[in-house]
């Protein structure tokens, strides 16, 4: 509903940011303007069943793929099968959890009665090893299981490497004038386009739109509470 009308302006695609380059269907002549929303859509969140949110009981899978096989990993692959010290890397790492290894180390303790199944399975062992003292007491803003979710996510589906993969390939598919925006939700996301934003600019091939990012404001903030944590970069390409 919201682009009736401009049919003959906008070309809808339904892939991976990594497949930018094998898309048959995109305009061959080149790309005016490629909007990057890395956002996970209420609808994966709410209604999956896939595991996404640790506030529903489901399954521990968090892979994007709808109907994933017995070769795709998974978020119970990964807390039931890698090492302590590989939990607590991509935890810390991904997650930017300064509790990590307490983390890892309750999980890799629980595991070993029996196998973890679901997201409640998951929250209460994140629970027993971060909502402790200070925790407990209010000083957390977020709730304790949020950037271990954000981890393992972001771990299953590889979304940082399929990130800087779908820049490069955007970019290359840009037209020359062609603008590129990235809208970011956690600061691992927002650093890798920081990054590449610069490196084109260095080298005399992208100018940067907004020096700074451009934040919601107030009423979108009201009308949007999600949109909290979101930050648009916008570069045009030189050639």
């Amino acid at each position: 509903e919201k682009f009736k009308g401009m049919e003959d302006r906008i070309t809808f695609v339904n892939g991976n940011f990594n497949d930018l380059d094998t898309i048959n269907s995109l305009p061959t002549d080149g790309i005016d303007g490629i909007i990057f929303d890395l956002g996970l859509s209420s609808d994966q969140l709410e209604n999956s069943g896939r595991g996404f949110s640790f506030m529903k009981d489901e399954p521990l899978l968090m892979t994007m793929k709808e109907n994933p096989g017995a070769e795709d990993l998974t978020a119970s692959d990964v807390v039931n099968t890698w090492s302590e010290e590989s939990l607590a890397d991509i935890i810390y790492g991904y997650g930017e959890e300064r509790h990590a290894r307490k983390v890892a180390k309750k999980i890799a303790e629980a595991r070993e009665n029996g196998e973890i199944k679901t997201t409640f399975d998951l929250v209460k062992i994140i629970e027993n090893a971060i909502s402790k003292g200070r925790e407990a007491r209010g000083r957390r803003k977020i709730h304790p299981a949020t950037k271990t979710f954000q981890a393992l996510r972001i771990a299953v589906n590889d979304e940082l490497g399929v990130l800087k993969a779908g820049l490069e390939k955007g970019f290359n598919k840009l037209k020359a004038g062609g603008r590129m925006s990235v809208i970011s939700f956690h600061s691992l996301e927002d650093r890798i386009a920081k990054k590449f934003y610069k490196t084109l600019q260095k080298e005399g091939r992208a100018k940067l739109i907004n020096k700074k990012t451009i934040k919601a404001s107030d009423e979108e903030l009201k009308n949007n509470p999600r949109s909290r944590s979101a930050k648009l970069r916008i570069l045009e390409k030189i050639k």
